[in-house]
């Protein structure tokens, strides 16, 4: 004979449902937070990529900059003439960072908290300028909000030195070369690894080019390196680096290179410091610019060539330029050996009238 369910069947049941929710509740909770977070996360990625992205692109081939704001202002501002002549503005607008031209303003990015930008003189890249024709290197900072309740702010930073040709007062216009303002892998390269003998024989040695999150150690001078460690007894760590310049190579009159880093042999008698060199396409072979003395201490390595610069520069018509920088000694005793780099530049000094690079 069937029978119906008790009350005392039916409160055990509903007793049992309540553990089960409560139990099951909290792991929805935390798959719905995970996810808010999660999506927050990847919206702040994004706002990141645009600011830096658009940053970048103008900057790098900005004829000037006209204004900015002090390097401590968290409601930060910069304006610059970019490429194709109208002046552009940057700045923390509201709860959002802006950008456009300066009667055009748009949201940008954000929720953002802050923006500060800093800017450096062009003959010192360490010496801070508030002095507006003086500005070739530009940095940022921005403080962003997270729209999610679990996710966490985030602070984005970024650099980029301007690309332009400045009168040297003799006729003469210079551009810089950089990692920061050149196309990774497409007109600017770097590639690194270890070898003997020290200074290599050809002009394609080492041959692994860096991935881009290595490039972007070497972009600017922040005391972010890309480290070369040799892993083989009697190997020198060696990096190179190649540049596709714009100018017209006969017109070119000065080149002046510029590689800022380390060399440390953890071998007490062994040397420390490093070598720089720039290929000659007359001769094929290597030509020293500058060697470091006995230290572990980060050095600016410099060198210029002045006399028939057409030499070091691809006759082919590609018009690259190839430097070179080699540890001063070579691993032994199994001791690290290791080459770090930080920033490195090429300068070029052509004749003729100055402006925005092609």
């Amino acid at each position: 004979m069937q029978r119906g369910t008790t009350i005392v069947e039916l409160t055990v049941a509903m007793a049992i449902l309540a553990v089960v929710f409560a139990a099951v509740m909290p792991v929805f909770a935390v798959v719905r937070n995970h996810a808010d977070a999660a999506g927050a996360d990847s919206e702040m990625v994004q706002n990141a990529r645009i600011l830096n992205e658009q940053l970048y692109r103008h900057l790098a081939q900005a004829k000037r900059v006209t204004a900015m704001s002090g390097s401590t202002e968290s409601d930060g501002h910069i304006e610059f003439e970019a490429a194709d002549g109208v002046v552009r503005r940057c700045q923390l607008g509201s709860g959002c960072v802006e950008f456009g031209p300066v009667d055009d303003l748009c949201e940008l990015a954000g929720p953002a908290e802050s923006l500060q930008f800093t800017c450096y003189d062009g003959n010192d890249p360490a010496a801070q300028t508030d002095v507006a024709e003086h500005v070739r290197l530009v940095t940022w900072e921005a403080r962003l909000d997270s729209a999610g309740t679990l996710a966490q702010d985030r602070t984005i930073r970024g650099a980029c030195y301007l690309r332009v040709r400045t009168s040297t007062g003799s006729g003469e216009t210079g551009a810089t070369y950089d990692f920061a303002t050149g196309r990774q892998g497409i007109d600017c390269f770097a590639f690194s690894g270890e070898g003997k003998p020290q200074v290599p024989t050809g002009m394609l040695t080492p041959a692994r080019q860096l991935t881009s999150a290595q490039y972007n150690a070497i972009k600017v001078q922040d005391g972010n390196f890309y480290v070369v460690s040799v892993s083989s007894n009697s190997n020198y760590a060696q990096i190179r680096f190649i540049f596709q310049i714009a100018e017209d190579r006969a017109r070119v009159s000065r080149l002046a290179a510029t590689w800022r880093g380390r060399g440390v042999n953890a071998n007490h008698l062994r040397t420390d410091g490093a070598s720089l060199y720039v290929w000659n396409y007359t001769t094929a072979a290597y030509e020293l610019l500058h060697a470091s003395s006995d230290t572990d201490a980060v050095v600016a390595l410099t060198g210029t060539r002045t006399v028939a610069p057409s030499r070091y520069i691809d006759p082919t018509g590609l018009k690259m330029i190839t430097l070179l920088v080699v540890s001063n000694d070579k691993k032994t005793r199994g001791s690290n050996n290791r080459l770090y780099t930080d920033y490195v530049r090429l300068d070029v000094t052509t004749s003729g009238s100055g402006g925005i690079l092609p």
